[in-house]
């Protein structure tokens, strides 16, 4: 059977990309065209595939039954697709076009030079977020961010990714290097306000949540959006926080001016994770989870455990993404 004329790949990817975005619009400005242009393209698929693939009376668009069916099916097709695109690129040695990828502020302080240097010639212009979590995420659903690396669960079930586990941490407890007293819980310290990640962060959102459990109350000064602005302030006496082994990293200048001590009781972790569209980007997100990890480890981490060595027990790596 000959393929009618509007059924392509070509086609299916822009159905697919109105579908998630949900709009002629969304898509038209993700892709850079009018949106006359992508309406063009929808109809002439459906009139290809004789049916109706969305509903126009509401807004957002919704699909169709038809609709429904092929976005399903029609991922693997495209997915499919890209992969032999990557491959055939590959033979090449042809770079992709550009690569959005976004991380943790702490995160991308210590890798993007490595990771740069060992990756740089897969993609002929990298773009490299580190704003907050919660935007990180809405950009990746909207497909403003390629390649997504989280320490947050929200995307658990949702879409058709891959995700690479990296490794995980421990919270620990920081303090200006002059404060000497006994630290036995976490609770109100008369000298010194807590300093607290806000809420627009998945750490702030992740610490939060823990002192909740513990049903703590505690006081603040002020609440920042970047582990630049907790470590500075505490370093400076101005109060206390609860930070981890890869934001002290980020920040080795600072290692003299603190007290970094182990949470005794309620210990909690964060686990950073590598999300990608599957299919799309060929062999490069494992490429980047292996560049990452040793990233870390043998840039970010090594100063850190000479400080604190104790912190290298509160660092665990993911058997796939270690360096060897």
């Amino acid at each position: 059977m000959k393929l009618p004329i509007g059924f392509d790949i070509h086609s299916l990817e822009v159905f697919m990309l109105t579908a998630e975005l949900g709009g002629m619009t969304q898509s038209a400005e993700y892709l850079g065209m009018t949106q006359s242009a992508v309406s063009q393209i929808v109809s002439k698929l459906e009139s290809a595939l004789d049916t109706r693939l969305f509903d126009r009376t509401t807004r957002p668009l919704t699909l169709t039954a038809s609709g429904r069916y092929l976005l399903n099916d029609g991922a693997r097709l495209v997915a499919d697709a890209k992969r032999l695109a990557t491959e055939i690129r590959g033979i090449g040695n042809l770079p992709m076009n550009s690569v959005t990828i976004a991380m943790a502020e702490s995160m991308a302080n210590l890798v993007t030079v490595p990771l740069l240097r060992e990756l740089g010639g897969n993609a002929g212009q990298w773009l490299i977020r580190s704003g907050t979590s919660l935007t990180q995420q809405e950009d990746f659903l909207n497909r403003k961010i390629d390649i997504l690396v989280t320490a947050s669960f929200d995307l658990d079930g949702t879409g058709n990714f891959d995700q690479l586990p990296i490794f995980d941490e421990e919270f620990v407890l920081a303090f200006p290097a002059n404060y000497t007293a006994e630290i036995d819980q976490i609770g109100d310290i008369p000298e010194l306000p807590f300093i607290r990640y806000s809420l627009q962060s998945a750490i702030g959102m992740r610490i939060e949540s823990q002192l909740s459990r513990m049903r703590s109350r505690l006081k603040n000064s002020v609440e920042v959006d970047s582990t630049a602005q907790q470590l500075t302030a505490i370093s400076e006496g101005l109060g206390w926080g609860i930070t981890t082994p890869l934001c002290l990293a980020s920040h080795p200048a600072l290692f003299d001016r603190l007290r970094v001590e182990p949470m005794r009781q309620a210990q909690f972790r964060r686990y950073f994770t590598l999300i990608a569209r599957r299919g799309e980007f060929g062999d490069l997100p494992a490429k980047l989870t292996t560049s990452i990890c040793g990233a870390i480890q043998n840039v970010g981490l090594i100063a850190l455990f000479a400080a604190y060595p104790w912190l290298e027990q509160k660092v665990r790596w993911s058997e796939p993404a270690k360096a060897g």
